[in-house]
């Protein structure tokens, strides 16, 4: 005989939420196979900046978030079969026990930690990819940081917690680690959005809009401050902070979606479309500085005369100039062409 389920709507968004997982697996996974082509098509080829050793670090950092991400999703998959299948019929083992008191249980433990770590290094990637479009300013570099380290310190926290078999919704830590978290995200997501569109306007100007597209597009934008990611966490941030069952079709695919962010990035680097500090660099230096009119006054010293030679050799255009050159060049070689037939028709009277 059958049991009526005692919360149809909390195991309904868990199985929703881990069918969202399997489907946000295989985008993750897809995506990892293009970034790793990317990264090695670009190290082979000179027409991108991707150095050999940046190349190893990328495909390095590819490996290990798919690892974490495929052993996160292995251990889910293995506790769902756990609260429909393998404890059926087990008295006080229903599914709203077992969705409840997760941390009960190692493998789902393995899960979390293993996400944790994960989201340890994709947000390194970002914190450098900030350093990066803001040229290592002083201040984007300490704050960032700053909150960088303090995510850490609270995963850790919410890992030792999980192994003391706490109850999820009620962890102090992971709901302060979602917060900084979603702080850290937004904090990224502004300062690449405002410096991308700030590198744009000034490239437009400078250069003209069709030197910008390539950069600085509206894609390229979504892409580097990885917004796909920080919609989703501000979702789960607040869901999990009402206690909504909303927040199970969030949770267990939401450290993969930031790695199909990540990878996103990753192919830009490897194709030579990111933004790089040189160009950063070039753009913040770039002035655009006017001479004054040179006057027509004769001038009263010899460092008068060169002064003004320099100034009205700069003020001229270089293709004026070069077809002066290029017309006095052949005017003298003319020149001495004919003094040297004059020379040849001179007859020598005999001595």
């Amino acid at each position: 005989m059958s049991i009526a389920p005692q919360d149809p709507w909390l195991e309904r968004s868990r199985l929703d939420g881990m069918t969202l997982d399997g489907f946000t697996y295989g985008i993750f996974f897809l995506l990892t196979i293009q970034a790793g082509m990317a990264v090695y098509n670009g190290a082979q080829t000179t027409r991108t900046k991707l150095s050999k050793w940046r190349a190893r670090g990328l495909m390095a950092y590819i490996v290990v978030t798919f690892l974490l991400g495929t052993v996160g999703f292995a251990a889910n998959a293995r506790y769902t079969e756990d609260i429909w299948i393998n404890f059926r019929g087990t008295p006080d083992w229903d599914p709203v026990f077992l969705i409840t008191n997760e941390f009960d249980f190692w493998y789902n433990r393995l899960a979390v930690d293993t996400n944790l770590v994960m989201v340890w290094l994709m947000n390194l990637l970002l914190l450098y990819r900030c350093f990066v479009i803001w040229n290592y300013n002083r201040w984007v570099v300490t704050l960032m940081t700053c909150v960088y380290l303090t995510v850490i310190g609270l995963t850790t926290a919410t890992m030792v917690s999980a192994s003391n078999s706490a109850v999820f919704f009620n962890l102090d830590a992971q709901m302060a680690f979602l917060v900084m978290s979603c702080t850290f995200n937004l904090l990224f997501t502004t300062l690449v959005s405002v410096r991308l569109l700030s590198m744009r306007n000034q490239i437009k100007s400078l250069l003209g809009p069709e030197h910008a597209l390539t950069y600085t597009s509206v894609t390229a934008t979504l892409v580097e401050s990885a917004s796909l990611y920080f919609v989703f966490d501000v979702l789960f941030v607040i869901t999990f902070s009402i206690h909504s069952n909303v927040e199970n079709l969030i949770l267990l695919e939401n450290c993969l979606i930031q790695g199909i962010a990540q990878l996103l990035i990753i192919k830009r680097v490897a194709q030579g479309n990111e933004i790089d500090s040189a160009i950063a660099t070039h753009v913040a230096s770039t002035k655009i500085h006017f001479r004054a009119p040179v006057t027509a006054n004769v001038p009263s010293s010899t460092n008068d005369v060169s002064d003004a030679e320099d100034a009205i050799a700069i003020s001229v255009p270089m293709a004026e100039r070069s077809k002066s050159e290029s017309a006095s060049g052949v005017t003298s070689d003319l020149s001495r062409d004919r003094s040297t037939k004059d020379d040849s028709l001179v007859f020598k009277s005999p001595v």
